[in-house]
C-alpha cells in the first residue's frame, strides 16, 4: 500500500514539475518575444526600420514582425509575402551557382580568368583564379570605381555587360596576396558562369536555385524596378522628405540584384543546413569556408555543430542581413526597405536580445546627424569639431554616401556656407568622387565664387574626362 501511495505521489509531483517547467519557458518565450517587440517598436518609432524580421529557432518561427510601407505613393503596406532587395546577399547564391558548376566540371576554381573571359591584360587573364575570385583575393575592386563609369547610361541584361569596365581596372595588389573585398569579383564570376553555359546569369539564378526551392517570391533585377509584391527602396538616410530609388544609379550583377522574402529566404536556409538539393556537402563546406566568415571547418559535420555566418547586403533603398548560428540552432533574416544600415541595426539589436547581452542604442542615420550639426551649430563649427563629434557619437565614415545625402538636402536648401563646409570635408576624404567635386562647385556658385567653383569642376573632368556636368558648368563659366 505504501509502494503504490509512493509512486502515485511520484507521478503526481513530476507531473507538477513539468507544469512548472513549462511555464518558466513559457514565461521565458514571453519575456523574451515582449523584449524582441519593444525593440522594434523602438526602431520604427524613431523610422530607422521598414521591412521584416524572423527569427528561426530549433527549425521552428518563434518570432517574427512586419512594419513600414511597401509602397509609400499607394498606401501599401509591407506584409510576410512583400519581397526586399538583398543587396551583397546576392553573393552568395552567386557562389552556389559556381560550385554546382564546378562540381558539372564546367568550371576550374584552379583556372585562370583568360580560361573563360576574353580581353583581359595577360598579367591578369593568366594570374587570377576563379578561387581567387571566389575569395576576394584577386585584387579586383570596384567596378563602379572606373574613371568612365556612368550608370545612368549604361544598359546591363547581362553579368557580360560589366565586363567593359571591369576590363579596365588595374589590380590593388598580386593575385593571392592580399583579401579586398571585391564587387567587381562577383560580377566577373557571374560572367564566367554564363560562358560556361551559355545562359545569363539571371536564368541560371532562375533555374539552379529558385525553381529547385520553389523560392517562387524571389526575382533578379540588373536596376531597380516596380515589381508586383516587391517592396520599393526608400532613401531613409536622407534628411527631408522620404525619396524611392526608382532611376537611381543603383546596378545588379553576380554582386547584387536579387529580390526576396522571408518565406523563401528559409527555404535558402533550410536547403543550405539540412539537404543536397542546391550542393553536396562538400560544395556547402567551400560555400562556408569563406575567408569573410568568422571560421574554418575541417569537414561538414563540424560546420554543422558550431559554424556560423552572418552576411549583409545594402545601398540606397536596399538593407538585409541573413544569419545563421548552428551552435544555438539559430536562423535570424532582416529585409529592409530603408537604406543601407537599417537591416544591420535591427539585426544588432535582436542578436544582443536573443544572445542575452546589452542592446545598441538606436540612433540616427550618420547622414542626418551630420545635416542637423551643420544646419544647428554651422558651418564654422562643422569644419573645426566633425571629426570629433563622428567619433564620439559613435558614427564611421566607411562609405561616401552618408555625405552625399547629407550635402544634397542641404543644397536644396540652399545654404552655401553649411554646403561649402560638408563639400570641402568630402572631397578631403573622398578625393576620387567626381560628384562631391561637382557639388561642390555648385555650392561655390550660391555664393557666386567662380574661381573656386571653375576649379572644383576642372577637378571633377580631371577624375573623370568627358563629365557632362562639369563641362556644362564650365562652359557657362567661361562664357560669362
Amino acid at each position: 500500500m505504501f509502494v503504490a501511495e509512493f509512486t502515485a505521489m511520484t507521478k503526481t509531483l513530476t507531473c507538477i514539475c513539468l507544469v512548472a517547467l513549462s511555464l518558466v519557458r513559457l514565461h521565458a518565450q514571453e519575456s523574451l518575444t515582449g523584449r524582441l517587440n519593444a525593440f522594434m517598436d523602438e526602431a520604427v518609432q524613431k523610422d530607422l526600420f521598414s521591412g521584416n524580421a524572423l527569427v528561426l529557432q530549433d527549425g521552428k518561427v518563434v518570432w517574427q514582425k512586419t512594419t513600414g510601407m511597401a509602397d509609400r505613393a499607394q498606401g501599401l503596406p509591407n506584409t510576410m509575402e512583400t519581397g526586399f532587395s538583398l543587396g551583397s546577399i546576392t553573393k552568395l547564391f552567386t557562389k552556389v551557382v559556381i560550385l554546382q558548376l564546378v562540381a558539372e566540371g564546367k568550371i576550374d576554381l584552379n583556372s585562370t580568368l583568360g580560361a573563360y573571359l576574353d580581353e583581359f591584360q595577360p598579367e591578369i587573364a593568366g594570374r587570377v583564379k576563379i578561387s581567387h575570385l571566389m575569395n576576394h583575393q584577386s585584387g579586383f575592386g570596384q567596378y563602379y570605381d572606373v574613371p568612365d563609369f556612368n550608370p545612368e547610361e549604361t544598359t546591363v541584361q547581362s553579368a557580360s555587360d560589366f565586363l567593359p569596365w571591369i576590363r579596365r581596372e588595374a589590380l590593388l595588389f598580386e593575385p593571392g596576396t592580399g583579401m579586398e573585398y571585391s564587387n567587381s569579383g562577383f560580377v566577373l564570376l557571374a560572367a564566367v558562369a554564363e560562358k560556361a553555359t551559355g545562359k545569363p546569369y539571371a536564368e541560371l539564378l532562375q533555374s539552379r536555385i529558385f525553381d529547385k526551392l520553389a523560392m517562387r517570391s524571389t526575382g533578379f533585377l540588373y536596376r531597380p524596378a516596380q515589381v508586383p509584391g516587391k517592396a520599393l527602396g526608400y532613401l531613409s538616410n536622407q534628411p527631408g522628405p522620404m525619396r524611392d530609388n526608382l532611376g537611381f544609379p543603383l546596378l545588379g550583377g553576380g554582386d547584387g540584384g536579387i529580390y526576396s522574402t522571408l518565406g523563401d529566404m528559409l527555404e535558402f536556409d533550410r536547403s543550405l543546413a539540412g539537404d543536397n538539393r542546391l550542393l553536396s556537402d562538400t560544395g556547402k563546406l567551400q560555400l562556408f569556408n569563406d575567408p569573410l566568415f568568422p571560421g574554418k571547418y575541417a569537414d561538414w559535420p563540424s560546420f554543422q555543430n558550431s559554424g556560423n555566418f552572418a552576411v549583409a547586403g545594402g545601398g540606397p533603398g536596399v538593407s538585409a542581413v541573413y544569419s545563421r548560428n548552428n551552435l544555438r540552432n539559430r536562423t535570424v533574416v532582416v529585409l529592409s526597405n530603408y537604406d543601407e544600415g537599417s537591416a544591420e541595426t535591427v539585426f544588432q539589436g535582436l542578436d544582443a536580445i536573443l544572445n542575452d547581452m546589452p542592446v545598441p542604442a538606436l540612433q540616427p542615420s550618420a547622414s542626418k546627424f551630420i545635416y542637423s550639426l551643420l544646419t544647428e551649430k554651422g558651418a564654422d563649427y562643422f569644419t573645426g569639431n566633425i571629426e570629433t563629434e563622428l567619433e564620439q557619437n559613435g558614427y564611421s565614415l566607411d562609405d561616401d554616401m552618408v555625405l552625399l545625402f547629407a550635402g544634397a538636402a542641404i543644397l536644396e536648401e540652399g545654404k552655401a556656407d553649411e554646403a561649402i563646409a560638408l563639400y570641402r570635408f568630402y572631397t578631403e576624404k573622398f578625393p576620387r568622387i567626381v560628384v562631391a567635386w561637382n557639388d561642390l562647385g555648385d555650392a561655390y556658385l550660391l555664393k557666386n565664387d567662380r574661381e573656386n567653383a571653375k576649379m572644383c569642376f576642372e577637378k571633377a573632368l580631371e577624375i573623370r574626362p568627358g563629365n557632362p556636368r562639369a563641362k556644362e558648368n564650365l562652359e557657362k563659366i567661361n562664357k560669362n
